[in-house]
């Protein structure tokens, strides 16, 4: 396999990691805080193992480019509360709809931001996503007590993009593994006042764990690794993969079966995906 069809593997991976968030975080009974933080310390810990008995560790890997580096954990922390603050302010068919502008985002900024030319099946790849995810959905639907819910989902999605274009920076200089314990470190430091008096229930403990080794670890150093072979905007519109992967795992695991719009939106998804793998073939 290439080094670009590697990277898709990766990054695609990585999303139909992320797709069973959901499952996990149903088991939970932990406020959505303790949540994102229990497996980022976790994962800090063990990323921090592992980074010391490699050697990679050393007053020469904190420097620059900084300011870049330091960026994607706030970036990252303030995706997923935002992304959550929709969920509880407006419809899931809304607050996922809006959080996936995310490609739209990345094609209007990396032309500029980092030089990447968003070819015509780029851009015809992030319509069909676009009219794949809300056949998905049912069609958007907003009302107006709504809208702090929906800005929240369309911030959460720029948050997003921003996370993708930084990363295409920030791989040049650092290994995907210091890149994602950076991030956890940093994440955890910001959360600990906040979690200070909540206590882990013991049936919640596995899955915390789990998020830390597998959604906190495997899956970031998966996706960020990928960015070294693969374009900024590509990587965004394979992120429309998650919801196809967040149905299969519903209906495998929770009995949620999709209706037929779902069906067909998961297809064109899919399909979308597709024609940018051909296209970075061709």
């Amino acid at each position: 396999m290439t080094g670009g069809g590697l990277g898709y593997l990766k990054i695609i991976s990585a999303i139909l990691i992320w797709s069973s968030l959901g499952i996990f975080v149903r088991k939970i009974e932990l406020p959505i805080i303790s949540i994102i933080f229990y497996p980022s310390l976790f994962a800090s810990l063990f990323q921090f193992i592992i980074l010391y008995k490699s050697k990679e560790l050393s007053l020469s890997t904190f420097k620059a480019p900084a300011p870049i580096l330091y960026l994607l954990a706030p970036c990252s922390l303030t995706n997923t509360l935002l992304y959550y603050y929709a969920f509880t302010n407006t419809t899931i068919a809304n607050a996922v709809l809006t959080h996936y502008t995310a490609p739209i985002f990345v094609a209007l900024t990396a032309p500029l931001l980092l030089k990447e030319k968003s070819p015509k099946t780029v851009w015809l790849a992030i319509i069909i996503s676009s009219i794949g995810l809300w056949l998905m959905l049912g069609g958007l639907s907003v009302r107006s007590e709504e809208f702090k819910g929906i800005i929240a989902g369309t911030a959460s999605g720029l948050a997003y993009a921003i996370i993708v274009l930084l990363l295409r920076i920030i791989m040049r200089t650092h290994s995907a593994l210091f890149i994602v314990f950076i991030q956890n470190l940093i994440i955890t430091f910001m959360l600990l006042p906040f979690v200070t008096k909540t206590s882990i229930p013991y049936s919640s403990l596995p899955y915390l764990i789990l998020m830390g080794l597998i959604h906190s670890t495997l899956a970031p150093l998966l996706y960020v690794d990928g960015f070294k072979s693969v374009k900024a905007n590509e990587a965004a519109v394979l992120g429309y993969i998650e919801p196809v992967g967040a149905i299969i795992l519903a209906l495998i695991f929770l009995n949620e079966a999709p209706h037929f719009k779902a069906l067909l939106g998961g297809v064109l998804i899919l399909y979308s995906g597709v024609m940018v793998l051909k296209s970075r073939q061709s």
